[in-house]
């Protein structure tokens, strides 16, 4: 593949197959749009990392025979609420669902940061069936359990969307409930699982936590000490939790426990546990695990 450019500024590109050429022209265009030499310094490398280029010109590029530098020009830039402009993931749709994710943050969420700061909490059943309504909790989630069935560029999309929220707390309690306490359940889990816990999670009907961390056990999993011994149709579970998003309002956990007494990267299961079974308390954020039941394996 060739690349070069022509005195007039204009772009010449041979490509081996079409599919090169297709994303080279896209980095061309990021180019032909940088506002720096540090921009232009990157797509320079991007092109000749990722594409088999046999003749490039230096990234000292020429347009309209003009060579650009940090001073592109001196008119202000618009603003959008949405980047609009050619991105090599984002598509119209990706940038449609960002603006209708945008409307939700600056009407539902913004204006009550402070408020909900001041009381150390906010409503988590309200906000995240709002979310829900709109598709937000389940962008990538099977459309039989109320998901959009989309590829995970548009929760790349989401996410970037939700850093636009005055507060760090509330994004990581939306991730929570999107794409870390779910994915597990969504891939592996029994049709019966998924109508009880995984569709009204979805939905916004149910708020849910993920039970990993624990007092003596936080990125170190293999160390967490929670049980679940099986007795006839039942399992004792007992244990603690700690640092848990979302533990104070959430309907049910998404709970790891040890359920066997093999090697500690195998002996390891992922549990629907109900938040309204007996036995459960919670002291100074951590979640005490005490009862016997029935429990459901993801």
């Amino acid at each position: 593949m060739r690349i070069g450019c022509t005195l007039t500024g204009g772009w010449k590109l041979t490509a081996a197959h079409p599919r090169f050429e297709s994303a080279v022209n896209k980095v061309l265009r990021l180019i032909l749009h940088a506002q720096s030499k540090a921009e232009m310094a990157l797509c320079y490398r991007v092109l000749r990392l990722k594409f088999p280029i046999q003749q490039f010109p230096n990234y000292a590029w020429y347009q309209n025979k003009r060579t650009y530098s940090e001073k592109v020009t001196s008119k202000p830039k618009p603003v959008s609420s949405v980047e609009t402009t050619d991105h090599l993931i984002y598509t119209h749709e990706h940038n449609a669902l960002r603006e209708s994710l945008r409307k939700i943050i600056d009407k539902e969420i913004n204006p009550f940061i402070d408020k909900w700061e001041e009381a150390e909490l906010f409503p988590a059943h309200r906000i995240f069936k709002i979310l829900g309504s709109s598709g937000f909790l389940g962008v990538n989630k099977p459309t039989e359990y109320g998901g959009l069935g989309l590829d995970f560029s548009y929760n790349v999309a989401v996410a970037e969307e939700l850093g636009n929220i005055r507060c760090g707390g509330i994004p990581m309690a939306i991730g929570v409930q999107s794409d870390m306490a779910t994915p597990a359940l969504a891939r592996y889990g029994s049709a019966e699982l998924k109508k009880e816990f995984l569709q009204p999670t979805i939905a916004g009907d149910k708020v849910v936590c993920l039970g990993v961390s624990e007092v003596g056990a936080g990125s170190d999993v293999a160390s967490i000490k929670t049980k679940a011994v099986r007795k006839g149709d039942d399992y004792i579970i007992n244990g603690g939790k700690m640092w848990i998003t979302n533990g104070t309002q959430a309907d049910w956990m998404c709970l790891l426990a040890n359920t066997s007494d093999g090697p500690p990267h195998r002996n390891k299961s992922l549990i629907c546990l109900p938040m309204n079974l007996p036995g459960q308390k919670h002291i100074y954020g951590v979640i005490a695990l005490n009862f016997i039941g029935l429990v459901w394996f993801c």
